[in-house]
């Protein structure tokens, strides 16, 4: 999370009625134009870093997410139906029983998809404590504003990911640990939005409505060494266009503030016939300012994330082990050093309620460097 921080400026750049009004519609139109349902973005809540007015900034960030542990152990007792393959269990398949996913593998058709998620897929995968995936990206941001009103931003994430399993069966070898790694660039993401400050004495109000799109430049159809295509889930690109409406708004009292931030995201249908549940996510962060020296401004924040994501449909079918809510606690620092800015977050999962035995959320770190500058 980045925390915006601007000077508070005269009573003279209150803005009229009518501009208040047109924030207004712009909001609503923004929002009005959303389907029911979202897929999780855990960078659609980015908005402008700036301790100063009028200010832009290009900025290196790293994220990593890991996943671990189930909430039930063993493998699935569903019949394989690839072909090749029959009534093969695991030493405990009578363990437990698992919703199936409805993506098949079939050894007739060579567009063969490896599944991050083996259940239900002709994949068996005896679940494990284990079992993990990490998912990282290495993202270039660049920020604009322009007329101290517009800003305009761009992000072009690496991704690497990886995914491990301890017991996977591969014929002829029964049980085996196997590890799917990818990488590559993701999907391009250009946001606008219109910022409209309300001042007091003491207080600014900034409210940030905008919309982002992404568009299908990433790569999306990374290929195994056996040809086979990987699960479109650890794609580092969608193949798919995404809306993304976004709200922000700050209190900045003397010192002391607070920040909520919400987005809502869609997305056509993408690579490999997929396409990602629609999403919803939240999060309220507190902070306060500390002014070390002239040059030095620590920023400490604390405060709260919610992701919602709706099921994954593939060729037209819903995916029942995909969506689902999470509630993130985070903390974070930012330490700005004149026109330089480190920022920290980290994430910690406090609940989480999966459609099916998905693997389980883990932490979730950010660091950023950024480079800020005036047009």
């Amino acid at each position: 999370m980045i925390i915006i921080l601007l000077q508070i400026q005269p009573t003279k750049n209150r803005f009229t009625t009518m501009k208040r009004l047109t924030i207004l519609a712009i909001t609503l139109l923004t929002f009005s134009f959303l389907p029911k349902e979202a897929k999780a973005c855990d960078s659609c809540n980015f908005f402008e870093y700036s301790l100063l007015q009028n200010r832009s900034y290009f900025g290196l960030f790293y994220r990593h997410r890991s996943f671990g542990d189930y909430t039930q152990y063993g493998n699935t007792t569903n019949q394989v139906t690839t072909a090749g393959l029959s009534n093969a269990v695991f030493e405990n398949s009578a363990a437990n029983n698992y919703t199936p996913n409805a993506r098949t593998l079939s050894a007739t058709i060579p567009d063969q998809r490896v599944m991050h998620e083996p259940e239900g897929t002709g994949l068996y995968v005896n679940k494990t404590k284990m079992d993990w995936e990490t998912y990282e990206t290495v993202e270039l941001r660049g920020n604009f504003m322009l007329k101290n009103n517009w800003n305009f931003a761009f992000l072009l994430p690496y991704e690497s990911n990886v995914v491990y399993y301890e017991k996977l069966l591969d014929l002829p070898n029964l049980v085996q640990d196997t590890t799917i790694s990818v990488k590559g660039w993701g999907d391009l993401t250009l946001a606008a939005d219109y910022i409209h400050y309300i001042y007091n004495p003491k207080a600014r109000h900034t409210f940030r409505p905008g919309i982002a799109i992404t568009a299908p430049t990433g790569q999306s159809r990374q290929i195994a060494n056996a040809e086979q295509l990987y699960d479109p889930i650890i794609q580092p690109g969608t193949g798919s266009w995404s809306l993304i409406g976004r709200m922000n708004y700050q209190l900045f009292y003397t010192k002391t503030g607070a920040n909520l931030s919400f987005s809502y995201k869609t997305a056509t249908e993408g690579s490999q016939d997929y396409q990602f549940g629609n999403s919803f996510n939240g999060s309220a962060v507190g902070f306060h300012q500390f002014t070390i020296n002239n040059d030095w401004i620590l920023v400490p924040n604390l405060g709260g994330y919610f992701e919602h994501a709706a099921n994954d449909t593939w060729e037209g079918e819903k995916q029942a082990l995909t969506g689902g809510d999470v509630v993130f606690a985070q903390a974070g620092t930012d330490l700005n050093i004149k026109d330089w800015t480190l920022s920290f977050v980290w994430q910690t999962p406090l609940s989480q309620s999966l459609n099916g035995n998905q693997i389980l959320h883990k932490n979730r770190l950010s660091i950023g460097v950024i480079k800020s500058f005036k047009l």
